[in-house]
């Protein structure tokens, strides 16, 4: 017969082994809208085919407020195509798995801009 004492034991062991094996998880996928954004203001004018090249570069080099800064004059007053809204989309996506990484990234600012872009990726103008 089993001592009740090397029971428990065992019977918290193998609870331990199977919380740990179910509880883990898969790392979200890494988002970069550096394409897309390129592909869907393709057709654009040269002016803002520009800007958002300058918005790649900076999500590319870890320059969040840069990258929506620059992003903004692009957007302002555009109506969206859902190419662009899906894009804008990921780099809002992009920019706040960044912050959530790393909050020290976050400031009001950027904070403020990723309000801006959730709205053009809604199709809100602004």
């Amino acid at each position: 017969m089993i001592k009740p004492a090397r029971f428990f034991s065992s019977l918290a062991i193998c609870a331990g082994l199977f919380l740990g094996l179910g509880c883990k998880r898969e790392p979200e996928a890494r988002v970069d809208a550096s394409q897309p954004l390129e592909q869907s203001f393709q057709a654009a004018e040269p002016e803002s085919k520009q800007a958002i090249a300058a918005v790649s570069a900076s999500l590319q080099s870890g320059d969040f407020a840069e990258a929506a800064r620059a992003v903004q004059p692009v957007l302002t007053g555009r109506n969206l195509t859902a190419p662009q809204r899906q894009a804008v989309g990921l780099m809002f996506q992009q920019i706040s798995q960044a912050v959530a990484a790393n909050p020290s990234l976050d400031s009001k600012e950027l904070y403020d801009l990723r309000v801006k872009l959730a709205k053009a990726a809604r199709g809100d103008r602004f």
